[in-house]
């Protein structure tokens, strides 16, 4: 994705780590300029979504731009590229914090259409609006006499993973990853750009917290030589929110094997800390891996989510 922020640090005992202030991830419109709105991939219950933030907040007198202002732009984009993809919607749901304690089927947006939607014979600008009029009308102060917010955070719930480059751009290929890089941050400082540039690659100081975090220590082989360690990202870079990104439980670290390994989605984890190995590795490679005799790794409540995103939308099933 495109990420364009701020990183301002923050003192935590005796050191400062680096957190998200007014950062958003962007993706281009067909004529290839950032459109102005935050979204994110993610799971729920298994099943591929796609974030989309709120808009909102402004406030002219203490001098507050308005967040995510292309929020309808992004929102129409993301459809019609989910189409493209033939992605059906399963459901849209409200997924502000305000909600999170709902059952999902009462912040279940009621459509006049059916779920699942089949994005690719829709009209899209339909589904967009049929959209927003619904959750404007949800969850409302019992007498609000308003229209409602049409723009808050929402989920939209796929029957298909979809992969970033899917999504980032009507013509994403080689001549665009050429002109530009996951870490392209307009704005920032070269400090700051070269702290997004590291961390991409797992360096800085989200390596410096994996390190600490696993004693220098591969989890799985007991490998303590720095220089064969990888700090990697389980929720790839490219689907996250630049939060996401600095979040250290969002970090694994594996020796250069298996870290390939898990990258490539050739193994993955349940959240119990067992070693699922995709179908697709052969057993003699399996076995060249030695990779019957891994121990049981350990995960905190934090990294669940993330690693709940690589089993499905990462590790080969196939």
């Amino acid at each position: 994705m495109l990420s364009v922020g701020r990183l301002l640090p923050r003192a935590t005992g005796n050191r400062a780590f680096y957190v998200r202030c007014e950062w958003n991830v962007f993706l281009l419109d067909d004529a290839n300029t950032l459109v102005d709105s935050e979204f994110s991939l993610g799971v729920l219950d298994e099943s591929p979504c796609v974030i989309v933030e709120s808009s909102g907040g402004a406030n002219p007198a203490r001098g507050v731009t308005r967040r995510n202002p292309d929020y309808n732009k992004l929102l129409g984009l993301l459809l019609q590229r989910l189409a493209n993809a033939d992605a059906r919607l399963t459901a849209v749901l409200l997924d502000s914090n305000r909600v999170a304690d709902i059952s999902i089927s009462d912040r279940t947006a009621k459509l006049d259409h059916p779920y699942p939607i089949d994005l690719s014979v829709e009209d899209i600008d339909e589904i967009r609006r049929m959209m927003g009029r619904a959750v404007a009308m949800m969850h409302r102060a019992p007498h609000a006499k308003t229209g409602g917010n049409a723009q808050k955070r929402i989920r939209l719930c796929l029957d298909r993973t979809v992969s970033p480059p899917q999504l980032l751009t009507a013509r994403a290929g080689t001549e665009l990853s050429n002109e530009i890089t996951d870490d392209h941050a307009p704005g920032h400082t070269e400090t700051e750009q070269a702290y997004i540039r590291k961390a991409r690659i797992g360096q800085g100081q989200f390596r410096s917290l994996l390190l600490e975090s696993y004693n220098t220590t591969c989890p799985i082989l007991g490998i303590s030589n720095p220089e064969l360690l990888v700090a990697s990202h389980i929720k790839p870079w490219s689907a996250c929110t630049n939060q996401e990104r600095l979040d250290p439980k969002n970090g694994i670290l594996l020796s250069s094997l298996f870290d390939k390994l898990f990258d490539r989605g050739l193994i993955t984890f349940n959240n119990d800390g067992t070693m699922i190995i995709s179908p697709s590795l052969s057993s003699e490679d399996r076995a060249k891996c030695n990779l019957h005799q891994v121990p049981q790794l350990s995960l905190s409540n934090a990294s669940e989510p993330y690693m709940e995103y690589h089993r499905v939308c990462v590790y080969k099933h196939t």
